[in-house]
């Protein structure tokens, strides 16, 4: 059902502990330990690349412990878009959960600081992901793959595809801790690798003119169609228009025709919406048109505790085995709705059906909601799994119903952009510049596609900013956007808008709007006399 992503195997590369994958091919000598050797070899290049994918999902040289990528922090929560659950999701009304190992328990009330684990993981991981695909571009330019005798027109055309993937991850991980942290170190692979080297700190308004500028050189840089799992033109496309989608958070200046324009682009692309929502998050969900950059998960060769094993392991619990397959053996019985998400469907579809688990027969097929012997509200915390509805859109099994390669590991790969975003992104720029007849047609767009019964089209009279909101929330739950989303509305710390648990109360309240934006990690600030803290921690 699946095909071969990434074998991580051991090397050495420079000062840094890291590991080699490969998206396609055969492992390379796992004795190779100097970067020359390495790179001596083309076949190699496409499995350094890959280890800078699989920093995104992956935590370690093996999985899923026992020789983590990452020192001082579990191995099992330092999987990138584990954390990123944490940092977008947890933060907001869409999830809760009891645990509080690693600063959860900050993260879900709103009340973090310095020290957060969470926080000083998540930062930890991008700067290493950031740190691979710098050595990556060091190691492959002109003048390297010259001294090296690497002169194929072909090989180095594909060097060069490579180098704007590795670019366009760069760039990435920049966007995402421009819009978690603000102000951070900036180094590129301009910089030489120097253990003495403190980076300068970059201002926000400077990071956001670094990454559009990268990502309008990618966009000419890469192919305007790629293999699975790995950043083609659209991408930085659709990049491109969530940096313009927020650009008035970060520079203070409102870009939202360019946000439309870059959508436009992602719209018109080869990328079409699957028939049906459900199958984007399913083991099979390699086949669907829609996701444009997934992060590929294997329940054989690439076993983590991070990854969608998290997704699926922790939002399954209870009974939840007894009604519908998920395709693990057993779940962690952790993660819950808060009420507010749930809310946002019709009261009809918040039960769930026992004779249509996969909600197909529901008015709105996005409400995959569990509430067998679960009760809506979470009087306290940290409650038990029943305390909240419980969640069913990420699944080990394909459409058939076959389960995915192990019962404890998933195969789902994570969508981390699909097409139904970038109509949601154009509906909201061409609603904030006064564009309704094209913001409704994209709304309704999606909807169509969550209400197969016909009864999704809204009209113009239906459509508000609050109901894009609502809309995006309904469609991208749990898609690492969430708190991203309510910061540009300017509901995260208002109280505009109140969720259960917000600031740590049961009815929820207002916070300090420092919470916009998290805190430098502490150690970080110390080691680093170049940086200043952030306002407020």
């Amino acid at each position: 059902m699946r095909r071969l992503y990434i074998l991580p195997l051991i090397f050495l590369l420079f000062i840094v502990s890291s590991c080699i994958g490969d998206l396609d091919t055969e492992p390379i000598d796992p004795n190779i330990v100097t970067t020359d050797q390495v790179y001596s070899n083309p076949d190699n290049y496409k499995g350094v690349l890959a280890k800078c994918y699989a920093a995104l999902c992956l935590s370690g040289q093996q999985g899923p412990t026992g020789d983590p990528d990452m020192g001082n922090f579990d191995e099992g929560y330092s999987s990138f878009i584990r954390l990123a659950f944490y940092v977008q999701v947890l933060t907001t009304d869409e999830a809760i959960m009891g645990s509080q190992t690693n600063g959860l328990r900050q993260m879900a009330t709103n009340s973090w600081d310095s020290n957060t684990a969470i926080l000083n993981g998540y930062y930890a991981r991008l700067y290493q992901i950031i740190g691979y695909t710098n050595e990556f571009l060091r190691q492959t330019t002109e003048d390297k793959l010259q001294q090296r005798g690497h002169t194929d027109p072909k090989f180095k055309q594909e060097v060069a595809y490579f180098r704007g993937e590795a670019r366009f991850l760069r760039a990435y991980s920049y966007w995402v801790l421009l819009d978690t942290f603000g102000k951070v170190p900036f180094v590129t692979d301009a910089d030489k690798l120097d253990p003495q080297f403190l980076p300068k700190q970059i201002m926000p308004n400077d990071l956001y003119a670094y990454i559009e500028k990268e990502l309008k050189e990618i966009e000419t840089i890469l192919p305007a169609s790629n293999e699975y799992g790995r950043v083609d033109k659209t991408a930085a496309d659709f990049l491109l228009s969530r940096l313009y989608l927020n650009a008035e958070v970060y520079t203070k200046a409102p870009q939202w025709s360019k946000a439309a324009e870059y959508a436009e682009k992602v719209i018109q692309s080869h990328y079409s919406l699957s028939p049906k929502y459900l199958y984007n998050f399913l083991a099979d969900n390699n086949t669907s048109p829609e996701i444009i950059w997934s992060l590929n998960m294997d329940g054989i060769k690439s076993k983590t505790y991070g990854g969608t094993t998290f997704y699926v392991l922790a939002q399954t619990g209870g009974t939840m085995l007894n009604y519908l397959n998920m395709g693990i053996s057993g779940g962690w019985g952790n993660i819950r709705l808060r009420p507010e998400f749930v809310n946002r469907f019709q009261a009809v579809d918040q039960n769930f059906n026992t004779a249509d688990p996969n909600a197909f027969t529901k008015n709105d097929t996005r409400a995959l909601i569990f509430n067998v012997g679960h009760k809506k509200e979470i009087a306290a915390l940290p409650g038990t799994f029943q305390d909240g509805y419980a969640f069913t859109k990420w699944r080990n099994v394909d459409k058939t119903g076959k389960a995915g390669s192990d019962a404890a590991y998933v195969d789902t790969d994570f969508p981390m952009f699909r097409l139904s975003e970038a109509y949601l992104t154009a509906a909201e720029a061409y609603f904030r510049i006064g564009n309704t007849s094209s913001s409704l047609n994209y709304i309704n767009v999606i909807r169509n596609r969550a209400y197969t019964n016909g009864t999704g089209m809204i009209s113009s009279s239906d459509l508000n900013l609050n109901f894009i909101l609502d809309e995006r929330s309904r469609e991208l739950s749990w898609e690492l956007i969430r708190r991203t989303d309510l910061i540009r509305f300017n509901k995260f710390t208002s109280g505009d808008y109140l969720w259960s648990w917000k600031g740590n109360t049961k009815d929820g309240k207002a916070v300090d709007s420092k919470y916009n934006i998290f805190p430098i990690p502490s150690a970080d600030i110390t080691a680093n006399p170049n940086l200043t803290q952030n306002a407020g921690y």
